[in-house]
């Protein structure tokens, strides 16, 4: 179990932003899946909402690989439905832990 899989399983359900510490950067994301993908690392999916980026985008779609992750902490901030793109089951994945609407 990855140390950080309650705060991220728990903000998945209840629809809570988290921050995330990962490269060197904090960013504020929507959490949506987190799981294991096909070569056993574990992965979190989500919507990046505001904080830096390796790649210069600072909003959109991005996978977090947990490994990397130095820190998690849950916003007081909530979003209330899904973005309109989200597919559940995700094919990264081959193992999912918890994921939004479970």
């Amino acid at each position: 179990m990855n140390r950080f899989e309650d705060t991220v399983c728990a903000a998945i359900r209840s629809m809570h932003l988290l921050i995330v510490e990962y490269g060197g950067e904090e960013r504020l994301v929507q959490p949506y899946v987190y799981g294991d993908d096909h070569a056993g690392k574990r992965l979190l999916s989500a919507y990046q909402v505001a904080g830096g980026s390796a790649s210069g985008a600072s909003a959109g779609w991005k996978f977090f690989r947990m490994d990397k992750v130095t820190s998690v902490a849950l916003s007081d901030r909530r979003f209330h439905s899904p973005r309109p793109e989200f597919q559940r089951d995700d094919g990264a994945f081959a193992r999912i832990v918890c994921q939004i609407g479970d």
